[in-house]
């Protein structure tokens, strides 16, 4: 679960460096993803990011690749809401008490959560876990489709979180290919 979480904030950093496209939408209900992107629940620091080059090329090529993860993510999120909601759960209840877990409180007492719903909300934690196993692997082939291992890709990331020069490079070849519509097909490796 611990890889999940750290492959996920991976992901929401990548998210973010595509900037607020979606923001309104978001902001307003977030997804049961959003919820698990929280900090690591183990209190790691998260690592310096290594300090690497990244060519004009390769930053296209990371574009591609954060492009089709955002899809998958977008495709995922609506996946996990109808898991949800499939449980007979809403959104809001789901969150309640997924986050009083988080900050280890017995949910049940302190949101006024039915067995019913606890029930509910177990079964659908345990099937979010495998959608989430699949939505890692989906992202993954994503990646490597655009040309990137994702080893590198996360590489990227992380750098680009610490290093604003790459942030910045990352950030407006994103806007470029948004404004232009179509991303282009990824450059050969």
């Amino acid at each position: 679960m611990t890889h999940i979480l750290k492959y996920f904030s991976i992901l929401a950093v990548v998210l973010a460096l595509i900037g607020c496209q979606n923001d309104a939408e978001d902001s307003t209900s977030p997804s049961p993803q959003q919820q698990q992107q929280s900090p690591n629940p183990m209190g790691q620091l998260q690592q310096p990011a290594p300090d690497i080059e990244v060519s004009d090329e390769e930053a296209e090529t990371f574009v591609d690749a954060a492009m089709g993860a955002r899809e998958v993510q977008m495709k995922a999120r609506e996946t996990m809401i109808g898991v949800i909601e499939s449980e007979g759960l809403n959104i809001e209840t789901y969150q309640k008490i997924a986050q009083s877990n988080q900050m280890g409180q017995q949910a049940q007492d302190s949101t006024n959560i039915s067995d019913e719903q606890m029930e509910k909300f177990q079964n659908v934690s345990d099937s979010l876990q495998q959608v989430q196993g699949e939505i890692q692997q989906e992202v993954i082939a994503a990646v490597e489709e655009a040309g990137m291992e994702i080893q590198r890709f996360q590489q990227i990331s992380q750098a680009a979180q610490q290093d604003p020069e790459l942030r910045q490079k990352i950030q407006s070849k994103m806007q470029n290919r948004t404004q232009q519509g179509m991303p282009e097909a990824p450059a050969g490796n």
